[in-house]
């Protein structure tokens, strides 16, 4: 017990370590970016009494004289820190998910696994015992998985990403005495089995997205 513990601290610190690397370097360029981005748009603009009246009309005057860039300037404003967070909390998962299937999936995974669905089953037992509408009983699992305090927030986060990407294509629905809850602990450790090793390609293709659109704001009129 007190080895899991460990573990789950350990397992806890990469993730926010990996958290804090990803979306400090998105928080960095995007910021470093924008402001470039938008000294290199107004550069040039005669703000006239459209300075005087306020924010409103001078930005419609930049995204009149420079309708292209304005729009990638907004992008970069508003796209990028989405992208950073969605990708990094899905790289950060996959991470987490892949070093704890490789560790030691069979100690700390099935337990924490047969703990929580046997409490989803205290509370409602008659949905993990019907197999009948599988992707409705499977959101009810997540959900009460999500909402359960007692365990760890990222061991959580891991166990509902591996059950959103259960594929039930080889299950026969028509067998008798089929169990929901076996189902759906054994095709959840099977989910997770199936992630590799991840990649931050995404991560890096957004950071050089991201200098794509300032050099064409910086090398064009547009």
């Amino acid at each position: 017990m007190k080895e899991n513990l460990k573990y789950i601290a350990k397992l806890s610190a990469i993730a926010i370590s990996s958290f804090l690397k990803i979306n400090l370097l998105g928080a960095f360029s995007t910021i470093l970016l924008v402001v470039i981005e938008f000294i290199l748009l107004t550069k040039g603009i005669d703000a006239g009494h459209s300075g005087h009246a306020g924010a409103a009309p001078f930005l419609i005057m930049v995204f009149l004289s420079r309708p292209v860039g304005s729009i990638l300037w907004l992008i970069t404003c508003f796209a990028s820190p989405f992208l950073f967070f969605t990708l990094g909390n899905q790289y950060i998962l996959s991470k987490l998910a892949n070093r704890l299937i490789n560790d030691k999936s069979e100690s700390v995974i099935t337990p924490i696994l047969d703990k929580i669905l046997s409490a989803v089953q205290k509370k409602q037992p008659q949905v993990m015992k019907n197999t009948g509408d599988f992707t409705l009983n499977k959101l009810k699992v997540i959900n009460a998985i999500k909402n359960d305090k007692s365990e760890n927030k990222w061991l959580k986060k891991i166990i509902v990403f591996g059950m959103e990407k259960i594929k039930m294509d080889d299950i026969d629905f028509n067998q008798e005495n089929l169990n929901f809850y076996d189902i759906i602990k054994i095709k959840t450790i099977q989910s997770l089995n199936s992630i590799s090793e991840p990649s931050r390609n995404l991560i890096w293709i957004t950071t050089g997205a991201q200098w794509v659109l300032f050099f064409f704001i910086w090398l064009t009129k547009y």
